[in-house]
């Protein structure tokens, strides 16, 4: 039995970097990728090389496990442990040198492959291996799993470009594995020479053994590397027994990589097929072309793009039809005019064996770039089901020889069937390797024995076509258990000598590779577990209520990405797995299950993980699966202030629109008032307000009285009439937006109505004042349900309103009235939108123009239409910064 409270002690006192065995912390990393869950004895943030070393000598001394984590992202549970996890992700992630000339980079395991990648980019090199979670996938997890990604055909798997590595043993001695002569293997008492003698003896010991059960395909991860060091006069660098074993033989301090030169000119064709199995059958054809990538989607992954915004534009620029799958085909080349004739060969060949009947090609990085952004999301859009029933990660990592994949999958298939469910596929069919997610529901016993049988038939089968368990995503909990089977119980126990040398203590990522526990044990969800249905104020119906929809979260932490898009800002600065929209979830989840003791919901350390939540909705549009942790963030909060009553702040921010009713009417004092320093600090202690912030003015004239005093539209009405919905902001603090805004419409020939039947509601919503909230959304649905029925447009200045109005006003309201609110909200337009297509007079102006979009109107997918708008000004260039959130969504600024 570990002594926890006295491991945390000594941990504490001798690490520079952060111990936490709180119950949300250890909450937090009881989770990845996989269908697994593990709670940790606690978590430990290094800051340095000497951390680590010693976390290890402390946990070996009290006989605890170790498991080390980067992102995340592992599907096969590789990532959880019962022990203490070690997150490298947030601290030791340096670039410590490259030599560009001789094409090799030395990094920390923290690092993010992206992020690596945009260091490396000027010099024109970069790390080869390009996985789907490169945004947050660390280098230190790709060497675990020996990640390979979509051009694995062109550049092999990380084994093939990790060059050496600084490795902490457990007797946290440290050994610098590199490529040396056999005579130079360490010798001695020492526990790196015990390593060495151990390996080569195994290796030359079962060299038959290996050559027989080892599969002969590019794409086999599965157990320890053994393969690598049977050639009894070459040369022998250990880091390639590292590389692949999952953190279960020791700990990667250091990694020298090797480089390559980044491709001088790209190509990508999308071929659509009317039947999977053609496309696998077309795979061998293609390869002939020599394609630095093959990259196959499946209807089912297709279809799931419809229900994200985002991702269902990109779709519907380049996939012609409806294909029961699709191959994305990419070509490098020198010089960007050998790329066209390389596409229409390729077209022709195919056509002439009648494969395929659409096809795209494109040279333009930019929309290359949209095709493969499709693709990156098949593995959240894989997971995109609302029911209990989802599309599973255990038995979606098998490899064969891409010459027998159609028939491979083709009874692979037969077992789905067979067990009544579905799949959806994608992944590197030019390497014989898919990833196949049946539809299982493993919150019943039935599905707990589908997951079991499904997952000992494919085993069975890839087998028996030479294949591997494990292509690219690693053993795990999940896949060890078929390893004995895949190798024969010779290979087995050499595998378990490897392991108890190495790890003489057992305490490196237990369970993993070896000794597995059953493939059914640690489960997320299992057959005893029931999702919480609390009353929601919103309408979670579509999931079943609000614990289906926290559950959609999958844990594949694309909002752990930092150099692109919005999602999620807080995280982008922190680095804190708390500030994830992932992390937010996961506690949600457990509070509501009651995992996280008795307070459940009510819970401080619930509330403050919610907290940094900007509501900025750019998960809704980014997350693979459209998870709002904003409206979650407002159904915690309303349940928080019945729990424990309604802060100050929230009570004056949410109703800002009754505030800034007085601040116009008394605008001169009250401006006077709240800008004085006595006020500011008063506003500090009594709402926390920051008093360095200056509050915005009220303005005496609101555009409502500017309306009123000019008496209505003055347009002649040519093209017919619209209605501006006045909110709050505009009303009491920018009026000159309103009045511009009636001034282009009535250029534009329209008439103009202005209404404001009460405020939108969305500061109430941020503050999760809901109650109030849906008497607003009342009010707003009757005064605007007039219009809408009519026909007419309802055009909204604030994207903030429009989404509330839109968005929220359905999800709130019941009945009749919520009929009434979704068709208001097919009336309701951006301003932009509509200002795009009017013929407007305009004059040349700024020659470029850099444009900062709104979070919420990015979450809508509205941003185009602000680009358009601009960019009709004559000779301006407009330019989307992506420059993240500012902080100001809902009423958090």
């Amino acid at each position: 039995m570990i002594d926890a409270n006295q491991l945390q002690r000594e941990l504490a006192e001798r690490i520079e970097g952060e111990v936490r065995f709180d119950t949300i912390s250890r909450a937090l990393y009881s989770t990845d990728a996989s269908v697994y869950q593990i709670q940790p004895l606690g978590v430990v943030l290094p800051k340095n090389r000497e951390d680590i070393l010693r976390a290890i000598e402390i946990c070996r001394r009290f006989q605890c496990p170790i498991t080390m984590r980067g992102g995340g992202t592992s599907q096969a549970g590789q990532a959880i442990g019962e022990g203490v996890l070690v997150d490298i992700s947030k601290y030791y992630n340096r670039l410590l040198e490259m030599n560009p000339e001789e094409r090799w980079a030395r990094v920390e395991p923290g690092i993010v492959l992206d992020e690596l990648n945009a260091q490396l980019a000027p010099h024109g090199l970069r790390f080869a291996p390009d996985i789907s979670t490169a945004s947050r996938a660390t280098i230190g997890g790709m060497i675990a799993n020996n990640s390979a990604g979509a051009r694995s055909v062109l550049y092999g798997k990380t084994l093939d470009h990790v060059l050496e590595t600084t490795v902490a043993l457990s007797d946290a001695s440290i050994a610098h594995f590199r490529e040396i002569a056999r005579g130079e293997a360490r010798t001695g008492d020492t526990l790196e020479a015990a390593c060495y003698e151990t390996v080569l003896r195994l290796a030359c010991q079962h060299a038959d053994e290996i050559a027989r059960r080892f599969p002969k395909i590019v794409r086999r991860v599965a157990g320890y590397n053994l393969d690598e060091f049977t050639q009894p006069n070459g040369p022998v660098n250990l880091s390639k027994i590292i590389v692949g074993s999952e953190g279960t033989l020791g700990v990667v301090l250091e990694a020298k990589l090797r480089l390559v030169p980044l491709p001088k000119a790209k190509a990508v064709m999308v071929i659509g097929f009317a039947d999977l199995l053609e496309a696998l059958a077309a795979t061998p054809a293609i390869l002939k072309h020599q394609p630095s990538a093959v990259e196959v989607m499946d209807k089912h992954i297709l279809d799931n793009t419809r229900q994200n915004p985002a991702l269902d534009r990109v779709r519907s620029s380049f996939i012609e039809g409806d294909p029961a799958a699709t191959l994305c085909v990419e070509f490098y080349a020198d010089r960007n005019e050998d790329l066209p004739p390389r596409l229409e060969a390729l077209e022709r060949d195919l056509r002439s064996q009648r494969f395929g009947f659409s096809f795209y090609g494109e040279t333009d990085p930019a929309k290359q770039a949209r095709v493969w952004s499709l693709r990156e999301a098949a593995l959240g859009l894989s997971m995109a089901m609302k029911e209990d029933a989802k599309s599973l990660s255990f038995v979606e990592d098998t490899a064969v020889a891409p010459e027998r994949l159609s028939e491979y999958i083709g009874r692979f298939l037969h077992i789905i069937r067979k067990h009544e469910t579905t799949a959806g596929i994608y992944a590197h069919a030019s390497v014989g390797c898919l990833h196949v997610r049946p539809v299982v529901n493993l919150k019943t016993e039935e599905g707990v024995r589908k997951f079991e049988s499904i997952a000992q038939e494919v085993a069975d089968l890839v087998l028996e076509y030479g294949g591997s368990v494990s292509g690219e995503h690693g053993d795990g909990l999940v896949r060890s258990p078929f390893l004995r089977q895949m190798f024969g119980p010779v290979l087995y126990d050499a595998f378990r000598e490897v392991k108890r040398t190495f790890d003489p203590y057992g305490v490196f990522n237990p369970g993993k590779i070896v000794d597995p526990p059953p493939i059914s044990s640690n489960l997320r969800y299992g057959a005893n577990y029931r999702t919480p249905k609390p009353e929601s104020w919103f309408d979670f119906s579509e999931y079943g209520g609000l614990g289906g929809a926290v559950e959609m979260c999958s844990g594949v932490g694309a909002c752990r990405k930092k150099l692109a898009g919005t999602m999620c800002p807080s995280y982008m600065v922190t680095r804190e797995e708390s500030d994830s929209t992932r992390g937010r979830a996961n506690v949600l989840r457990l509070a509501m299950t009651g995992r996280l003791g008795e307070s459940g919901l009510g819970d401080e350390g619930v509330f403050r993980v919610l907290d940094l939540c900007l509501e900025c909705r750019a998960c809704k549009s980014e997350c693979p699966v459209g998870v709002d942790m904003a409206r979650f963030k407002s159904e915690f909060l309303a349940d928080y202030w019945k729990r424990h009553g309604t802060a100050l702040g929230a009570r004056a921010l949410g109703n800002i629109h009754e505030v800034s009713k007085w601040g116009s009417r008394f605008a001169p004092i009250a401006n006077w008032a709240s800008a004085s320093g006595p006020v500011r600090w008063l506003n500090e202690k009594m709402l926390g307000l920051d008093a360095r912030r200056i509050p915005p003015r009220w303005k005496s004239e609101t555009f409502e009285r500017w309306w009123a005093k000019r008496g209505g539209s003055a347009s002649p009405k040519r093209s017919g009439s619209v209605t501006l919905f006045n909110d709050t902001f505009v009303n009491h603090y920018n009026p000159e937006i309103g009045v511009a805004a009636v001034e282009i419409l009535e250029q534009g020939g329209y008439g103009v109505e202005v209404v404001r039947p009460a405020c939108c509601g969305r500061p109430l919503i941020s503050q999760g004042l809901l109650g109030e909230a849906r008497a607003l959304a009342e009010k707003v649905v009757i005064g605007l349900f007039p219009i809408a029925s009519r026909g007419e447009k309802i055009l909204f200045l604030e994207p903030s309103c429009l989404s509330a109005v839109k968005e929220d006003m359905p999800s709130l309201l019941r009945g009749e009235l919520q009929a009434k609110a979704r068709e208001v909200a097919q009336a309701c337009v951006l301003f932009d939108e509509f200002a795009a297509q009017l013929d407007l007079p305009l004059r040349p102006g700024p020659s470029r123009i850099l444009l900062h979009g709104h979070c919420h109107q990015k979450s809508m997918g509205l941003l185009p239409a602000t680009v358009a708008l601009l960019s009709r000004i004559p000779l301006a260039t407009v330019t989307d910064l992506d420059a993240g959130c500012c902080g100001m969504a809902g009423s958090f600024g």
